[in-house]
């Protein structure tokens, strides 16, 4: 389970979550300034410091490959590393949805594209 591979495989995925969390937290910014409303906080975080996020699977990767190539380190610690970073996935996911994903949510209510369900 924990292989070279799953590691690259696993740091490509954090990768991609991280650009895709930059790319619609581009999108988010131009929709409210173009509103000329104040955009979230998270979203400008993520537009101006979003891209020094992918050496999060870099450190990843690179502690995890380490780990693999160690003779002398047991296998125990080996997937116990390959699933912190399986963690640090979803940790991402689920951050790129908070500052990504309800945002729009908030935009939706604001302009009166969503109904309330209680009225």
């Amino acid at each position: 389970m924990s292989s070279i591979r799953n590691t690259v495989v696993v740091a490509i995925m954090q990768a991609a979550v991280i650009v895709a969390a930059v790319l619609s937290a581009g999108i988010c910014h131009r929709v409210w300034t173009s509103r000329d409303w104040p955009p979230p906080s998270l979203v400008v975080l993520l537009c101006r410091y979003g891209v020094a996020g992918l050496l999060i699977p870099l450190m990843w990767a690179a502690g995890s490959a380490i780990l693999q190539i160690r003779a002398n380190v047991s296998d125990d610690v080996r997937v116990l590393m390959f699933w912190l970073g399986v963690l640090v996935l979803i940790a991402l996911v689920l951050f790129a949805i908070y500052a990504d994903v309800f945002p729009w949510l908030v935009f939706l209510q604001d302009t009166g594209n969503v109904d309330d369900a209680g009225a």
